[in-house]
């Protein structure tokens, strides 16, 4: 379809990271469609974060338009996405999104308070079932290949997931622990790249205090 007006874009401010520390933002991550947009709005590009229009993430997540509408407008009512512009296609108005920010921290008083339990479960249950979503999808739909031997330039095609306890000495968690660090620094939070390979990643470590209570 041909734009009928003028595109106008609205004020782009660099987006950072953004911590989360009121309820109702923390409510606003507790569905998991929501958080599979905005994991898919924050990833970068070379160019920074791109815009989508409801019709593009509809057609990149599989999802009925109709329905992303109401999640989109939740998320830009918490200001996690704002409008970048508007525009007139065959008389209808067109809006394409972009994050506010490049990152979310929940913060720690906001985890920490019993009474607000429950909205901490499901934010974590709504990442955590994002990831699951999109996982078993890819594999059912044959964008994982499970069972392949990749060769070794091509290694990242294999998921690796591991989940379970070990007990180390205390020195060498300190180590483990720097040591991922480092990764997720030196892989991840590195310059962004505009081409390369996708990686879907879930990183999660904590240790317990053994003399804790409760």
């Amino acid at each position: 379809m041909k734009p009928t007006s003028a595109v106008t874009p609205a004020p782009a401010p660099e987006p950072g990271l953004r911590i989360v520390d009121d309820i109702e933002t923390l409510k606003a991550l507790a569905d998991p469609v929501r958080v599979t947009i905005l994991q898919l709005m924050m990833g970068r590009t070379g160019r920074g974060l791109r815009g989508w229009t409801a019709k593009e993430l509809a057609a990149e997540l599989g999802e009925p338009q109709t329905k992303l509408y109401r999640h989109i407008k939740h998320l830009e009512e918490r200001g996690l996405l704002r409008v970048a512009e508007t525009r007139q296609v065959s008389g209808i108005t067109e809006q394409r999104y972009v994050a506010a920010q490049a990152d979310l921290q929940l913060s720690r008083d906001l985890l920490g308070r019993p009474d607000h339990a429950d909205d901490a479960a499901a934010a974590f249950g709504a990442a955590i079932g994002s990831y699951r979503d999109r996982f078993l999808t890819a594999s059912r739909t044959g964008r994982i290949e499970n069972n392949a031997e990749a060769p070794p330039e091509e290694s990242y095609r294999r998921p690796l997931m591991v989940l379970g306890d070990v007990r180390l000495p205390a020195e060498r968690a300190v180590e483990f622990r720097d040591r991922l660090a480092g990764l997720v620094d030196e892989f991840l939070e590195g310059p962004d790249q505009e081409e390369g390979v996708l990686l879907n990643v879930l990183l999660a470590v904590y240790s317990e205090s053994e003399s804790a209570t409760g």
